[in-house]
């Protein structure tokens, strides 16, 4: 890889790039002199390949991030999160019975 290609890389960031970008950018180059007109399209072509195998390998890593975070974690059906909200409303009504169950002996000894 030319210097041009590894400095552009380094500077912009190759994820960040779409083609548009790299094609302004290489034709700038093409204009100071850095690059050759022939050259421009072949460099462009390398770059935008290049972004995209970076983007892969990126949603390659976070999907096996994702999957060891999935695995460490206990499966909850919704089976589960169905009878736990069934305890959670027999929980609430016991409360309020007892609740009234206080009230009526305050009301009754007061």
């Amino acid at each position: 890889m030319r210097l041009v290609e590894k400095s552009l890389l380094l500077g912009l960031g190759v994820l960040t790039l779409t083609r548009d970008k790299v094609v302004k950018f290489v034709n700038s180059l093409v204009e100071e002199g850095e690059v050759r007109a022939e050259e421009a399209p072949g460099i462009v072509d390398r770059l935008v390949a290049r972004g995209e195998e970076e983007r892969e390998e990126l949603r390659k890593m976070v999907r096996e991030e994702l999957e060891k975070a999935r695995a460490s974690l206990p499966f909850v059906s919704r089976k589960d999160i169905e009878a736990l909200n069934q305890k959670i409303d027999q929980l609430a009504l016991r409360l309020d019975e007892l609740s009234c169950e206080l009230a009526a002996r305050k009301k009754g000894s007061g």
